[in-house]
């Protein structure tokens, strides 16, 4: 038994190895200075990323986060689904030169409509996580930049 997981455990590997998949060799820290909204959520979640021993190199302008709701309703008048969206508008800055000025956008579905405070919570934990999904996009930006 065991020389079939050894092998099946092989196979994967070589799998993963063929496919590009590979572990990150260069991880760099960041430190960078975070302006415009800084007490807001997106903000506080984004500076939890940094490393305040490293030297700053990028300024971060962050503006108001957007938050939509979208429904989907049918032809009977019955909402079936809405659709959750966040965006955040960022300006990145090097030497006051801009880098990127951008809003980075993040979506998704949920299939019933809020009726109870059950729901609700299933809303703020949907903007939770789209609101890591933006903190991860503007990281792998960053780590980009900082590095060119």
């Amino acid at each position: 038994m065991s020389k079939i997981s050894l092998l099946v455990a092989i196979l994967i590997f070589s799998l993963l190895s063929a496919c590009g998949f590979r572990t990150p060799t260069k991880i760099t820290a960041l430190n960078i200075l975070i302006t415009g909204k800084v007490d807001s959520v997106f903000a506080i979640k984004l500076k939890t990323h940094f490393n305040v021993e490293v030297a700053q190199s990028l300024v971060v302008q962050i503006d108001n986060e957007v938050q939509k709701k979208q429904t989907a309703t049918y032809s009977n008048g019955v909402s079936s689904s809405y659709t959750l969206t966040l965006s955040v508008p960022v300006k990145i800055f090097r030497n006051k030169k801009i880098l990127l000025s951008k809003t980075l956008t993040a979506s998704t579905t949920i299939g019933k409509l809020p009726t109870t405070q059950a729901d609700r919570l299933q809303i703020d934990t949907s903007y939770l996580q789209l609101r890591n999904i933006i903190v991860t996009k503007l990281l792998r930006r960053l780590r980009y930049l900082d590095e060119n």
